[in-house]
């Protein structure tokens, strides 16, 4: 490795609750070639955006120490992404010209979900669709909004941003939460902006080039372990939200996108 390559250095959060599973924690401590680049912090509490922010803040203050951190990275506890990860998603985000970075992992159901989801801009309480892992293996391996036609709003499972940016200072997390009258349904419902899909607007506000890939094997530990590696899962598509795929078949990806059916989307009259 260059002297180079060895002159900055890389913030590696984790936040949990004390149950960490054997593969995170692997993946925790062998994320980088470089053992001494990653500055490893584990960060414990049942408020889930306060450990979040608590991570951020700690890197904000190393970098304003003059700690030489060019790069931000999140592991979630039940994460077991393979050997190197973090070389390898640093090394693509470069290659794709990203400011940030995310790690496709399907949600532990046998749906095939995931938390990856495509915005519709204004709309604060819901997305348009989550992306199953069926739709991830057509999209390019790493892709971006180019490829899915909207905005992506990533999971804070596995990631990686520049940390050496001006919009760093100017983001944060938190949970939103409200309740809603449900017209349709003649009942009150909750509804919640998560803490990952809030951060992600707030990224797109800030112009932050995001991109998702699932070039990096990982498995998401629950009674089993949930794989990213191939395509699976009940659900082509998202049906909790649209009535049809918005990810193109291989076949409709030659076609003009004008002549392609738009999906309805599945949605309560609040």
């Amino acid at each position: 490795m260059t002297e180079a390559a060895q002159d900055y250095r890389v913030f590696l959060g984790m936040p949990g609750y004390g149950r960490q599973t054997e593969a995170a924690g692997r993946a925790l401590w062998f994320s980088c070639e470089d053992l001494n680049k990653p500055i490893v912090n584990y960060q414990k509490g049942s408020l889930l955006a306060m450990n979040f922010n608590i991570l951020w803040c700690k890197a904000l203050n190393m970098r304003r120490q003059g700690i030489p951190i060019k790069y931000f990275a999140m592991l979630h506890d039940d994460l077991g992404p393979e050997d190197l990860w973090l070389d390898k998603l640093i090394a693509e985000l470069e290659a794709n010209d990203l400011d940030m970075l995310g790690v496709a992992s399907p949600i532990k159901d046998e749906n095939g979900l995931t938390s990856i989801a495509l915005d519709m801009p204004g709309e604060t309480w819901r997305p348009l669709c989550r992306l199953t892992m069926d739709e991830i293996y057509r999209l390019p391996e790493t892709f971006t909004e180019k490829d899915t036609g909207h905005p992506i709003l990533l999971n804070t499972g596995c990631w990686v941003c520049r940390f050496d940016q001006e919009w760093n200072d100017k983001v944060y997390f938190t949970i939103n939460d409200r309740i809603i009258f449900d017209k349709q349904k003649d009942c009150y419902q909750p509804q919640v902006e998560s803490e990952d899909w809030f951060f992600s607007r707030l990224c797109h506000e800030q112009g932050v080039r995001i991109g998702c890939t699932r070039k990096i094997n990982m498995a998401h530990r629950g009674e089993m372990d949930f794989p990213n590696n191939v395509g699976w899962g009940r659900w082509k598509h998202d049906q909790s939200f649209v009535t049809q795929s918005v990810i193109p078949t291989p076949e409709q990806f030659n076609c003009d996108p004008a002549v392609r059916k738009p999906p309805a989307l599945v949605h309560s009259e609040a």
